[in-house]
């Protein structure tokens, strides 16, 4: 009854006071009724703040300068509270991607989580540009001509921009690989744990702990080895043997292979062999192949050197020696010494 005896410019801002206040309870009541530390609760009472506020401001500005300002302050409440939403989920990306996403692997979690990331961030853009475009007053025709200019500048230039922004869209869609994965490129020399996947860019981690930043494009034309789906390590020693211990030989290997499965770590499933593979310019050369039983690198180099001590141990055992390179150095006759 109030409002109704209320000129109509005043009901404008009363009513964006009271609709403002009766968001922000809503959403709190809403909130507090979600599980504690969800992310419905979070996007919820963060969202409080934006919304509100947008509310209470468009009211305002359409109260002081007419429906366009309104549209206006509704479009920046928009982009806020986008934005806000995609500080909350960066804030707590591993959590909030367990809860929404338990049934996968951490890894898989982070990386459909960081394209949730993108998708917040493309929305908020396309927000902005039609706010632009509406307070432009672009038509229809110009988007049709800007379209035709976009065709030639992808002639001229851009063609780059545009394979590595596809390349980018294929990544997320085909998922060659996610965060946090080891990656070889082997037409590049390239190394590297993958931190972070953009719409142009990849970022990578190598050895020495310096970033890359590879171009998407690059990954539709070079092959990936993708190290992180390793299932088993391969153990590949090469080793000699002096020519005197030929005789020794079929001994040391029957030796290796029979013991090869002693050692822990080994995978029981796969090839343990030790072969004579060919004469060497100072030794009988001599392979020993087997696979750890998991794809951990740390594993890996624990049975490598189990199988290096190993061989060491046969050998002597055998009663066979490994050489090394040696020279012989012959004088000239009368030859004087040099210091």
């Amino acid at each position: 009854m109030i409002a109704a005896n209320l000129p109509f410019d005043l009901q404008i801002p009363l009513a964006g006071v009271l609709l403002a206040l009766g968001t922000w309870l809503l959403l709190g009541r809403l909130g507090r009724r979600c599980r504690s530390g969800s992310l419905g609760q979070t996007l919820l009472l963060s969202g409080r703040v934006s919304l509100a506020g947008t509310v209470l401001l468009s009211s305002a500005g359409w109260w002081l300068a007419g429906l366009e300002v309104r549209n206006l302050l509704l479009t920046i409440g928009v982009i806020w509270t986008l934005l806000r939403w995609r500080g909350e989920l960066k804030q707590r990306a591993e959590h909030y991607a367990a809860q929404l996403l338990p049934h996968l692997s951490s890894k898989d979690q982070l990386f459909l989580f960081d394209v949730l990331d993108k998708l917040l961030t493309t929305a908020a853009l396309l927000v902005v540009l039609v706010m632009a475009l509406d307070l432009l007053g672009v038509s229809a025709g110009v988007l049709i001509t800007a379209g035709g200019f976009g065709a030639a500048a992808l002639g001229f230039g851009a063609r780059t921009i545009v394979e590595n922004g596809l390349s980018g869209l294929s990544l997320y869609i085909n998922r060659p690989f996610v965060l946090g994965d080891t990656i070889n490129l082997p037409g590049l020399s390239l190394l590297g744990t993958v931190e972070q996947v953009g719409w142009f860019y990849t970022e990578l981690r190598d050895p020495e702990r310096q970033r890359i930043y590879v171009p998407n494009g690059v990954f539709t034309s070079q092959a990936i080895q993708n190290l992180a789906q390793i299932d088993n390590r391969r153990i590949w020693i090469e080793f000699g043997l002096s020519f005197s211990d030929r005789e020794r030989v079929a001994t040391i290997t029957q030796n290796l292979e029979q013991r090869l499965s002693s050692l822990p770590g080994v995978d029981p499933a796969k090839d343990q062999l030790a072969h004579f593979v060919g004469y060497g310019e100072s030794s009988l050369q001599l392979r020993l192949l087997c696979y750890a039983a998991s794809s951990d690198i740390h594993a890996a180099w624990a049975l490598r050197q189990q199988a290096l001590l190993l061989i060491g141990e046969v050998v002597e055992q055998a009663g066979g020696s490994m050489p090394f390179p040696t020279r012989l150095l012959i004088r000239a006759p009368n030859a004087k010494d040099h210091p």
